[in-house]
């Protein structure tokens, strides 16, 4: 089993691009934020703190699914916004983990952002975040920043523009890991 984990900042294409890789290496892709809407749309939530436990609750099944992987030898894909201690816990996996990690310029990830609420008809699970402005928007980025891969394969990526999804250099990083 290999995992590609992809996380980062907010609107940096994180799911778009495990969906481009998922397709161009035919591996099992899971999303955090549509497992979530799934839950949301079961189970609902009617507070932020609700909204926090289909979080948690998407992050366990996309570990499960992990869990299950690892033991059939099926590679997969992972996207969230991993926190620390769910960045610890792939550690044990540090032989089989890449996680490409982008990150952008804070303004334009912000109005990317920002369309993304007001243009694209966004599921109400994620619109109870809170960052309608820069300030909240960039204290809540350098705050997931923080956190350490030490012991994990990482690919830092500039996301401010989408060029990094057509990045040769980068899928032949990404088939280099999958085949070994």
């Amino acid at each position: 089993m290999k995992a590609i984990i992809i996380t980062g900042d907010l609107a940096t294409g994180k799911s778009t691009f495990a969906n481009i890789i998922s397709k161009r290496f035919n591996v099992l892709f899971l999303t955090k934020d549509h497992i979530k809407e799934v839950l949301s749309d079961r189970i609902g939530f009617t507070n932020r703190e609700e909204n926090l436990k289909l979080s948690k609750a998407s992050m366990h099944i996309m570990f499960y699914a992990l869990e299950n992987t690892n033991n059939s030898n099926t590679n997969i894909i992972l996207e969230a916004n991993f926190h620390q201690e769910e960045i610890d816990y792939l550690k044990k996996y540090k032989d089989d983990v890449l996680v490409l990690n982008l990150y952008g310029n804070e303004e334009i990830l912000f109005k990317r952002f920002i369309n993304r609420i007001e243009n694209e008809n966004r599921h109400k699970v994620h619109l109870s975040i809170g960052l309608n402005d820069l300030a909240s928007f960039s204290s809540y980025i350098k705050k997931s920043r923080d956190v350490d891969f030490k012991g994990l394969e990482v690919i830092s990526i500039d996301a401010t523009n989408f060029s990094y999804q057509n990045d040769e250099n980068l899928f032949t990083k990404i088939s280099n890991f999958l085949n070994r």
